[in-house]
Parts: C-alpha cells; structure tokens; sequence
C-alpha cells in the first residue's frame, strides 16, 4: 500500500489502515503543519484518534461585526494538527524529501525508484481554484473561553478570529487581499507567525482523500471534516477494491462544497449589503448549530 502525501489526510489513511508494509511518501523535509484546527466534536470522533490531541474544547463562538454581535452555541474542539502529525509521522513508515510521480493507480517513481502497490492520493490541491490567503499569529494567552470571529465590510467572504488557548492564542484572518489588514487587534507578544493560502475549488474524484479531492469547506478553508467523512471509506477501497462506499461519500460531500462554492461566489458579490443585512437580522440573537458547523450551506439556509 502506498500513500502519496504526508500532510494530515495521508498520515490518519496510513493510521487506521494499520498495515505496517504502508509506505507514506512526503516531498518535505519536515511534517507537520500549523493551522487553526477547529472542527465539530463530531468530526473529531470520526478521526479515531486520542483526545491528547485537543488543545481546547468550546461551547460558544461570538460573531462581530462593526458594534453589532450574535452567538452561536455549539461543541468544537481546536485539534493541534502539529503535534498530531509529529506523533502519527514518529509512528508510521515515512519517506520524507521525495519527489513522486504517480503513473497508474498501481505504480509510481520515488526520486526516480519504481514502488508498485494500491495507491491512494492525499497529495494535496493540484486543480484550478481561487486562492484565499491565510496569516496566524500564535500571541500569549489571553483570558477567554470564546472563540470570536471578525467581518469588515473591506474584507469580501473572508474574516478575522481570536482563539483562546492554554498555553497562547490563535490571532488570524482570511482575505484575498492582505490579511494583515484583518486580524484583531490582541495587546499580547507574539510567539509565532505562520500561514499560507487555501484553495476554494470544486471537487474532482480519484482514489484518495483529503484536499487532493477538493473537499474543502469554501467560506472557512477547513478541510479535516471531509478528512473524518472519507476515512471509513478507505478500508473498503484498498482490501475489497470496491470504490462504492467511497464515491458514494465523496458525491455527498461534493454536494455540499457546490452550494457552498455557489453560496460564497453569491456573498462575495453582494458583501456590503449582505454583511450589515445578516447581523442586523441576528443582533443579541443567540443560536444552536451542531451539525450545521460542518456544513455551511445548511447554516446559510436555515439562519439567514
């Protein structure tokens, strides 16, 4: 079994497969990676790993915008993505600093080395997309048991937030633009910079999983959700070669991206009158949102 990918998707294929002849292939030097790591307890479930890896558990998310705020209720956890990949990469068959071409769903060159075996890509976004980019700061802690998000009127279908963390905070924001010029104001040292940009595609299928599918929550980036969706396929895809299960999932993923693809383009162009129209609506309001954390659309639909 070979696993092209060594980001958090290929890793967790790699861990609940439990084969030790699994080889995972990275072109980096080091694994591991920064981000936010928020997603639903639910999602966190379907992982299958320890809850070590939980930085912080929250209850409620706090909405701003200009003087005008709502709150939503809701069980999230932050995932420490770092420290989970550090811990699954120490555990697995690793070959880091590799450059592979794939060149049939049986066969690729390592560094120009032939392997053979069933092989499931979690390289990553390869496809068109429009590119969203992201800037974190890690501050030192502040008193808060809230997440809060952020909206300017500058700033189309991206945002800001603040997460409160033992040991520090995640101070950051998304904007096509400069997100520098977004993120909260935090009158803390800053302990760390990280960031990157975030693909808004529509998903295209292939024997693999994670961001290689285009599963990627539009508005938010988030792409571990569809990561906890798509891993109880894969069993049945490498030991059974039966993609059934697997396609089935990935449609109703698909699905769900669509509107949510479709959601965002609509947003985008109608965010001035949009933004100050949607917290108006929910001024002081408080809502529920389980479910709907992970799937956009749905919150869209029913809230706004």
């Amino acid at each position: 079994m070979l696993i092209v990918g060594g980001g958090i998707a290929g890793l967790l294929t790699a861990w609940k497969l439990k084969d030790e002849s699994i080889i995972v292939f990275d072109r980096k030097r080091e694994l591991g990676k920064k981000c936010t790591g928020i997603i639903s307890y639910n999602t966190f479930s379907k992982l299958g790993i320890s809850s070590e890896f939980i930085d912080s558990y929250f209850k409620k998310i706090i909405f701003h915008y200009s003087n005008i705020s709502f709150e939503v209720r809701t069980n999230i956890v932050r995932l420490n993505r770092l420290k989970l990949e550090k811990y699954l990469e120490e555990n697995l068959k690793v070959k880091k600093s590799t450059d592979v071409k794939i060149e049939n769903n049986n066969k690729l060159l390592a560094n120009n080395e032939k392997y053979e075996g069933k092989i499931i890509d979690a390289s990553g976004w390869k496809g068109k997309a429009k590119w969203i980019k992201a800037i974190e700061y890690l501050t030192e802690p502040i008193e808060s048991d809230s997440i809060e998000v952020f909206f300017d009127h500058r700033n189309p279908a991206g945002f800001g937030w603040i997460v409160p963390l033992s040991y520090g905070t995640l101070v950051g924001s998304l904007s096509y633009y400069d997100p520098k010029l977004f993120i909260p104001k935090v009158n803390k040292r800053i302990i760390d910079i990280h960031g990157g940009s975030i693909p808004r595609a529509k998903p295209v299928y292939k024997y693999g999983i994670g961001d290689t599918l285009g599963l990627i929550k539009i508005f938010t980036g988030g792409g571990i959700f569809s990561i906890g969706e798509m891993l109880e396929t894969i069993p049945k895809l490498v030991y059974e070669n039966d993609n059934s299960l697997h396609l089935s999932k990935f449609n109703k993923l698909k699905n769900e991206i669509n509107k949510q693809f479709r959601l965002t383009t609509i947003i985008e162009k109608t965010w001035r009158v949009v933004l100050p129209l949607a917290f108006r609506l929910l001024k002081d309001k408080t809502l529920s949102v389980n479910e709907e954390f992970d799937f956009h659309s749905l919150l869209f639909r029913t809230r706004l």
